[in-house]
This record gives C-alpha cells, sequence and structure tokens, in this order.
C-alpha cells in the first residue's frame, strides 16, 4: 500500500488532504514529531531533524506542501530559505531511502512562476519570468528539483489560485465572502482589474492524491480550471447569491507593486493524468463558503 508523506499539514490544503485520505483510506503521514497531524511539524531548516523522521516514517511517497506562500510575507529572505533550502534537505532524506521505494514525490510550485506573460493561456512550457521574492523562490525549487530527477521521481504542480472554507481572509475571496456574510456596507480591495483563474481547494485535494498514487517521470503540471474570473465577477457572484450589495473602493494601500494582472492556465496536460474530473465551479466555491 502506498504511505503518503504530507509536509505543511496544517495549512489550508494540507487539512483537506487529510480529510479526503480519511475518505478515500488512503494512507497518511505527516511529517510531525511522531508522524501524525496532532502533533508539531518538523522544522524543514533542522536539517537532521528531517533526515531521521523521513528515514523512519519511510513513505513511498511525498506530497510537499510546506512553504512561505503569502506574496506579501516578511522577511523576504524566508522564501529561499524555506521554499528552497527546505525543499533541499527533504530531497537529501529522500534519496537516502532504498532505490526501489518511492513511487512519486509531488512538489508544490506556484503559477506565480510565470508573472506577467503575454500568453492569454499559460501552458507549462510558458516561459518562467516571476515578479515577486515568492515566484522566485519556487522558480528556483524547480531549478533544484530538476537537478534531482535522476536521482529520485519527481512532480511539479504549478497550481493556479484556488480557494475554500478555512482559507485565510488575507487571501482576497475569502475577504470578500466574510464582507457579505458581515453584510458590510463597503469593502476596500487592491486593484479591481485583477483576473485570476480560480479553482476550489476540494478539487486540489483530490488532485495530489491521485498524482502522488501514480509512476512517472519528471513532469510539470499547471492545477487549474482554464477559466479566467475577475475580482468584478466574483462581487457579482457573491450580490446574486446573498441578495447583499457591497460597495466595494480600489485602495492604493492594498495595491501590489508588480502586481500579475491575469493570470490563466491551460489545463490539457493536467487532464493527461488526472483525467475529466469534474472541477467545481467559481459559483460552486462561492456558494459553499458562503452557506457557512
Amino acid at each position: 500500500m502506498n504511505k503518503i508523506l504530507l509536509t505543511g499539514f496544517s495549512g489550508f490544503t494540507g487539512a483537506y488532504i487529510l480529510k479526503e485520505a480519511a475518505r478515500s483510506s488512503t494512507e497518511i503521514i505527516c511529517l510531525s514529531e511522531d508522524g501524525s497531524p496532532n502533533s508539531l511539524p518538523i522544522d524543514l531548516l533542522d536539517y537532521q531533524a528531517v533526515q531521521e523522521r523521513i528515514k523512519e516514517l519511510n513513505p513511498s511517497s511525498v506530497i510537499h506542501l510546506a512553504a512561505i506562500s503569502h506574496v506579501q510575507h516578511e522577511p523576504s529572505s524566508d522564501f529561499y530559505s524555506i521554499n528552497v533550502g527546505g525543499t533541499r534537505n527533504i530531497l537529501q532524506a529522500l534519496s537516502k531511502l532504498p532505490e526501489d521505494r518511492l513511487i512519486n514525490n509531488i512538489f508544490a510550485s506556484s503559477a506565480t512562476v510565470y508573472g506577467n506573460s503575454e500568453q492569454v493561456e499559460l501552458r507549462e512550457d510558458s516561459p518562467l519570468l516571476p515578479v515577486n521574492d515568492y515566484g522566485l523562490s519556487k522558480k528556483m525549487m524547480e531549478e533544484l528539483l530538476l537537478m534531482w530527477s535522476k536521482k529520485i521521481p519527481i512532480t511539479i504542480t504549478r497550481p493556479f489560485n484556488y480557494t475554500g472554507r478555512g482559507q485565510s481572509d488575507s487571501f482576497l475571496v475569502p475577504k470578500i465572502v466574510n464582507a457579505f456574510k458581515l453584510k458590510k456596507e463597503r469593502l476596500e480591495l487592491g486593484n479591481l482589474e485583477v483576473s485570476r483563474d480560480f479553482s476550489d481547494v476540494r478539487f486540489i485535494a483530490k488532485a495530489y492524491l491521485k498524482l502522488a498514487s501514480q509512476r512517472a517521470d519528471f513532469r510539470v503540471l499547471n492545477l487549474c480550471s482554464g477559466n479566467l474570473v475577475s475580482i468584478k465577477e466574483i462581487i457579482s457572484i457573491c450580490t446574486s447569491l446573498t441578495g447583499h450589495t457591497l460597495r466595494v473602493i480600489s485602495s492604493p494601500k492594498f495595491q501590489r507593486k508588480n502586481e500579475i494582472l491575469k493570470l490563466k492556465g491551460d489545463p490539457k496536460n493536467m487532464e493527461r493524468y488526472l483525467g475529466a474530473t469534474r472541477q467545481y465551479s467559481i459559483g460552486d466555491t462561492l456558494a459553499w463558503m458562503l452557506s457557512k
């Protein structure tokens, strides 16, 4: 039986992977003090602890989610120490497992590696032009993974935006949803002209578990819906679902430097490996988030 090691189990996505694994009777162990989601995560920068714990847990697959993921995180040096340095420690530990032990290892990169592309729909072979420290750290992580791809099986995922219940309201969609749930009169956001490719976290969780069970050579996959949704459309859907009208103001204090204006993925390569998996529409996801 495939024994999947999950890092970042205490985060937003990790929680849904644990729920989906329990539902599908998939064996999940966590990179923590005792291998369970009830204890503290191992510090990825503690080289010795990572080596010892992975050797002891002896996984057959890994889903590596642990990272600094909020674009505005400070200090920016954390992006490189955790996202690159922590990944390097995991790779070193995995390389010491028996050669035929590993089925696949999924490493979460990000669609932000594409930056502000002129392409309408981004494919895995599109140029990587990150415009912030988070995106650059993920690009560097990908280069590191490519270097190790001859030693262990590796799948790099580039998830585009996704959301769902339980996501911090420091992220855009939960911030909008919470404003509607609280029936606020006004809400300040950044650039209202931004558009994104949104998926549902429940779909993403299923995708990670399915990929972790597949033997494959080195590959890079977008995780996306292939649909572009603007902030204004999200607000319009929430208005329709709740009957509440919210005055939204574009405030300079929430506008980011080097903002990526449009980010849309091509899902064709993903669908080769996941099949014609039904995705939730943005309306489905917003209705779910607003219902609780």
